[in-house]
């Protein structure tokens, strides 16, 4: 976890600036340039921005955890997984002739988890939030984790079986939290808070998570 008063960071000194500035390097570096001398004056500011700086750090190590070289390895709950440890995924790479039928079994392999796993966690949320959607649909979207329609339609992207448990739930509470509310007002979140307390965090990191 971050620290504002302890963990490393790199301050760049620019007396010209008006403003102190906050970056986060692709290795997790802490980067502040900023006019001010006084390195505890630098961490005090620091503070008031420690949960982003530590959202991006996490989204940061995620990233470095779920990558994968393909054919060798797939994300999988939150991991970067050998497929030796899936004897499934492995049966049917072994008729793969090259990279794009591999990307096709790995997709089959995530419908086939997401039809397993997903629909039991649908339903413990529903029946715990008293939104039940008028049907379920599991497919492979590009751009969006989930969606739900007016007419309570609730579709879960099958790649979310590349997320952490944590991660898959927050995508289905939300997707069922507009079955109330068909926005991302104030009234949204606090709905999704009532269930996922950490619901900001999750939101955060899931935006730092590319689909693919």
């Amino acid at each position: 976890m971050f620290d504002s008063y302890t963990s490393p960071i790199t301050i760049h000194y620019r007396p010209r600036n008006r403003n102190t500035y906050i970056t986060i390097t692709h290795n997790a570096e802490v980067c502040v340039r900023t006019p001010i001398k006084d390195e505890r004056r630098v961490r005090t500011l620091l503070r008031e921005r420690e949960g982003w700086i530590q959202s991006k750090l996490t989204a940061i190590a995620s990233r470095s955890i779920l990558e994968h070289t393909l054919g060798e390895s797939i994300r999988f709950r939150g991991e970067c997984v050998a497929v030796t440890q899936l004897p499934h995924l492995i049966k049917t790479l072994e008729k793969a002739k090259n990279s794009i039928d591999i990307e096709k079994y790995y997709h089959h392999f995530y419908k086939n988890e997401a039809l397993l796993t997903l629909p039991s966690r649908v339903s413990h949320y529903a029946r715990k939030m008293n939104l039940h959607p008028k049907e379920i649909r599991f497919k492979k979207m590009r751009r969006r984790w989930g969606s739900c329609s007016s007419q309570g339609v609730v579709t879960l992207n099958t790649m979310m079986m590349q997320l952490s448990y944590a991660h898959i739930d927050y995508i289905i509470v939300h997707e069922l939290a507009h079955l109330r509310h068909m926005n991302h007002s104030s009234e949204f979140h606090a709905l999704v808070r009532t269930i996922l307390e950490n619901e900001r965090l999750l939101r955060r990191e899931l935006k730092e998570i590319r689909i693919g």
